[in-house]
C-alpha cells in the first residue's frame, strides 16, 4: 500500500460538489481531508475556489487511480471544456504517490503545483506537514514556511 495525496478544487456549485467528492472518496478509500481553504480563481476570471487534499493508501499504480478519480470528475459533470485555467465542476489530482517521481504525458508526480500553489500546500500541510518531498527533500511544513517568508 502507497500513501497516497490528492487535491481537490472545485467553483462551481462548489460547496455541493466538494461534499459529494468527499461522498465517493469515502466510498472507496479510508481517507484523511484537510480543511476546505477558499482561494482565488488565478489565470482567468471566475469564482472564488473551494479547494482541499485528502491523503489515504492506494494498492495498485498511479495510473489506474487516476483512471478512477478522472471517471469521479466525469460523474460529475466535468466536461473537456474545463481544462486548464476555468471554471471547474470538480478537479481532483493525484500530487503524490509515496515516494515515486513521474514525469510524462499523463502526470508530473509529485506536482509542481505543492511549490507553485499556496491552495495545494497549505492544506497539505495540514494533513502530512513532516512529510519530505521526494524531489526537494524537506518537510511540506518547512516549504510553506519558506513560501510565507
Amino acid at each position: 500500500m502507497t500513501q497516497v495525496y490528492v487535491s481537490i478544487g472545485s467553483n462551481i456549485n462548489a460547496e455541493e460538489n466538494i461534499t459529494l467528492v468527499k461522498s465517493k472518496l469515502e466510498k472507496l478509500f479510508t481517507c484523511s481531508f484537510s480543511d476546505v481553504f477558499h482561494s482565488k480563481a488565478i489565470g482567468f476570471k471566475g469564482k472564488d475556489f473551494l479547494n482541499l487534499v485528502v491523503g489515504f493508501t492506494y494498492k495498485s499504480d498511479p495510473y489506474s487511480l487516476n483512471n478512477i478519480l478522472k471517471n469521479i470528475e466525469v460523474e460529475m459533470g466535468r466536461d473537456q471544456d474545463q481544462k486548464g485555467m476555468s471554471d471547474r465542476v470538480i478537479d481532483i489530482d493525484i500530487i503524490l504517490f509515496g515516494k515515486l517521481i513521474i514525469q510524462d504525458k499523463d502526470f508530473s508526480i509529485p506536482s509542481q503545483d505543492i511549490k507553485n500553489h499556496l491552495f495545494v500546500l497549505e492544506p497539505l500541510v495540514q494533513i502530512a506537514e513532516k512529510q519530505i518531498h521526494p524531489v526537494f527533500n524537506t518537510s511540506f511544513g518547512d516549504m510553506l514556511k519558506e513560501k510565507l517568508r
